[in-house]
């Protein structure tokens, strides 16, 4: 498989759109964390947690866009 047709295969399976809305919404959760722990007085280790666990979570989110619609359309996996 080369580069170009690797690219167009997560282009067609939208694991670029899935990106980009994980990292705006990682954005937006990161900024509410650094906004509201601290008026609750959470420790601020928790924020880095908060980043810590969305980066690592990212690239899951791609495996899962990614290996999703792999199976779509097949008679095993129906959707309820």
């Amino acid at each position: 498989m080369n580069l170009r047709s690797f690219f167009a295969e997560l282009k067609r399976r939208n694991v670029y759109k899935v990106a980009v809305a994980y990292a705006v919404v990682a954005w937006l959760l990161i900024q509410i964390a650094t906004q509201v722990f601290p008026f609750f007085e959470i420790p601020n280790w928790a924020v880095h947690l908060v980043v810590l666990l969305l980066l690592l979570g990212f690239p899951v989110a791609l495996v899962i866009a990614k290996s999703a619609l792999l199976h779509v359309g097949k008679p095993s996996m129906l959707m309820t």
